[in-house]
């Protein structure tokens, strides 16, 4: 027995179970880490067509990680309030974390965030990539795709490693749902959640 890594190096929307070279015999997991959300569309086909090809996998285990934001919606004023509060956290979580000045810092504000501030706030249809949701909306629609959720009973060990690694202070993490949470001062950042067929 051994382990196999195939990572998907295109956009999910053409993604094809013969592409991944799977046996039948072979058992799947699956990792989507910030990724999903980019699938999101208006017209939601396109989300429900990836979601159908992964279930055709039938993985038996679907790991589900995406920023827990609500920067998806229909008007401008409500993406720019919730990316305001959203990302006043991280940059609150970087100032713990890094120096003001350091060059570390600014290459992960004005390559990573800045490029996903732009999209949420100064794009609009399909311009607009950056289609964070809120993890109650992610279990909605996983749940429609036909998954089960399979619960993750790790929120003491994230808190342990946080307040080993990460110097704890200000982090929270929670068990919500069957998504462990994690936020910076109560603010809800990244839900990492857990899939079957």
């Amino acid at each position: 027995m051994y382990l196999e890594f195939r990572g998907i190096n295109r956009g999910l929307e053409s993604l094809h179970i013969d592409d991944l070279g799977v046996d039948a015999d072979e058992a799947v997991a699956i990792n989507s880490v910030l990724e999903l959300h980019s699938v999101v569309k208006e017209s939601r086909g396109a989300l429900n067509s990836v979601l159908q090809t992964i279930r055709k996998l039938s993985p038996r285990a679907f790991v589900l990680v995406e920023q827990d934001a609500g920067h998806n919606a229909p008007f401008f004023l409500g993406r720019f309030m919730e990316a305001l509060h959203y990302y006043a956290a991280l940059f609150d979580a970087l100032d713990a974390a890094l120096p003001r000045y350091d060059a570390r810092r600014a290459r992960v504000e004005q390559f990573h965030f800045g490029a996903e501030i732009r999209n949420v706030v100064g794009c609009e249809g399909a311009a607009r990539v950056e289609r964070h949701e809120r993890a109650d909306q992610w279990r909605r629609r996983m749940s429609r795709a036909g998954f089960q959720s399979v619960p993750i009973k790790m929120a003491a060990k994230a808190r342990e490693w946080l307040d080993e690694n990460a110097g704890g202070d200000g982090y929270t993490v929670a068990d919500e749902k069957v998504c462990l949470v994690l936020g910076w001062k109560g603010k809800p950042v990244i839900a990492a959640s857990c899939w079957k067929c």
